[in-house]
């Protein structure tokens, strides 16, 4: 009865912390929603896979991997419909269940569970992240699911269905995220040489043939994105987060640089880096820390087990590929270094359940841990507070107007600066959109970002553009001179442009 109450009332708690956001901007969250809207209802009313999505003019093909959209377009579409925004929620709580049920498993006590759920409940990345439908929580969960059955197998031999167990799961998370599949084989070949187990090298050969096999073939499509997109930031990481036309190098001048760029260089670079490293997610760092200052004494007197240092091994290596990823100028191509946070917060809260909540801990360890709950209160707050002001990060109540009043208008290409603004433009008004970055064709949109790198009534010309939607201030006079400009409809700060 007290396990339970403890489970539900965590569930409940997280539940909330998550739903806060929408409360905030009831018009929408998050970049990623607009688009997997879009995928879902296109395959379930047309029935062809991948779907076709012509809306977005710089997409090749829709060779995401597939299996996230293939589960949602199962749910129940007056569902779905209404509840699109709560999916990713769903997964994650999903996760969470997964987590405090392994925990009590392994630490066999309520403060295993306890420990374990809050620091998932309050990990901010998660509440960040998740306001949006997206494919990462479901690949997190496949690719918890997969070293929780490892840390039993690698202890229990002879356990063959086990291996084959993680084979299949293995398959799904390759058709499921591509950044979760860098981390899963980097684990599976960095483990394997470390602990000197053919086994866990297999699994990237597996994990390969698994998922060719669920698919019938369509991986080598996944295959052949996954190395466009990592083509594409192989060549472009310098500029990520820039803004398209202040950096170009067409319309840049001292004057309307910015220094919005996340790979600045200097000191105030590396702190800005750090400042994402940590906000995201302070458990994971905090807790490999006390962990390391638990194994720093007597064993024997701290009954650390051979599952606590897999534990400590699982997330230093999550940790360590987050800097790697962030600081390795070669290894940037592989994805914004700091959101692999989001997979360190599962093998965190378990060595929560394991040290503190297994009482091996000392008070240097909970000074730590309490701390890190107050730090991420506060990181929670100051996301929420961000929110609440921001023009990008949300459709807001003007944005929305704007929006509905481009629908009514005739049709015509739009181009959306932020560019990110581009899938909501798509979805909500039904109109074309200079943009893609989603399955395959990278190439395509690399004319316009990150950075604009042609002359803006060449792009306009080219693809027939007729509606520029922005906001106040974002573009540069010199940009906007260029543009033949018919007229101006102003949503208080939002600016929406019909070309000649």
């Amino acid at each position: 009865m007290e396990v339970s109450f403890y489970f539900f009332s965590i569930i409940i708690i997280s539940a909330a912390l998550r739903w806060l956001p929408h409360f905030i901007a009831p018009h929408g969250v998050g970049v990623d929603h607009w688009f997997w809207k879009a995928y879902i209802e296109e395959h379930r009313e047309k029935r062809q896979f991948p779907p076709s999505l012509p809306q977005f003019l710089l997409d090749s093909h829709q060779w995401y991997p597939p299996v996230f959209p293939m589960l949602m377009e199962r749910i129940p579409k007056s569902l779905f419909d209404k509840n699109s925004h709560f999916m990713a929620i769903a997964i994650d709580l999903l996760r969470l269940a997964l987590l405090m049920v392994a925990a009590y498993l392994l630490g066999g006590q309520v403060n295993s569970l306890i420990g374990a759920g809050m620091v998932y409940a309050l990990t901010p990345v998660l509440i960040s992240y998740n306001v949006q439908l997206n494919p990462r929580g479901l690949g997190a969960l496949f690719l918890d699911i997969i070293v929780l059955l490892l840390v039993w197998l690698l202890w229990h031999e002879g356990m063959f269905w086990g291996w084959i167990l993680v084979g299949l799961v293995s398959g799904l998370l390759l058709l499921t995220h591509k950044m979760s599949t860098q981390l899963f084989w980097f684990l599976s070949i960095v483990s394997g040489l470390w602990l000197q187990d053919w086994r866990l090298l297999m699994l990237v050969p597996v994990s390969i043939v698994s998922a060719l096999i669920l698919s019938k073939g369509f991986y080598l499509n996944v295959l052949k994105a996954h190395w466009d997109i990592v083509s594409f930031w192989n060549r472009n990481w310098p500029w990520l987060t820039v803004h398209p036309v202040r950096e170009s190098p067409v319309y840049a001048t001292p004057e309307n640089k910015t220094t919005t760029k996340f790979f600045k260089p200097g000191l105030a670079g590396l702190v800005h880096r750090l400042q994402y490293l940590v906000g995201l997610n302070p458990w994971g760092w905090v807790v490999f820390i006390a962990s390391l200052w638990m194994y720093g004494g007597d064993p024997m007197h701290t009954n650390l087990t051979n599952e606590d240092g897999w534990m400590v091994q699982w997330l230093g290596l999550i940790l360590l590929f987050t800097l790697m990823t962030t600081f390795i100028p070669f290894m940037r191509c592989l994805g914004q270094g700091y959101l692999y946070n989001y997979n360190a917060a599962f093998p965190a809260g378990l060595l929560v359940a394991m040290i503190w909540g297994g009482l091996k801990h000392d008070i240097v360890v909970e000074y730590l841990l309490y701390g890190t709950v107050l730090f991420c209160i506060l990181g929670i707050g100051f996301y929420l507070w961000k929110l609440k002001g921001s023009k990008t990060l949300k459709v807001d109540s003007d944005m929305n107007d704007a929006l509905s009043y481009l629908k009514s208008l005739p049709n015509g290409a739009v181009m959306c600066f932020p560019l990110h603004w581009s899938d909501v433009a798509a979805y909500k008004t039904q109109k074309p959109v200079l943009w893609g970055a989603h399955g395959y064709g990278f190439k395509l949109v690399e004319a316009v970002w990150p950075r604009i790198l042609k002359p803006i009534s060449e792009i306009v010309k080219q693809h027939q553009i007729r509606y520029l939607l922005t906001y106040e201030g974002y573009l540069p006079e010199n940009f906007l001179k260029e543009l033949q400009i018919g007229s101006l409809v102003s949503f208080e700060n939002y600016r929406l442009y019909i070309l000649d």
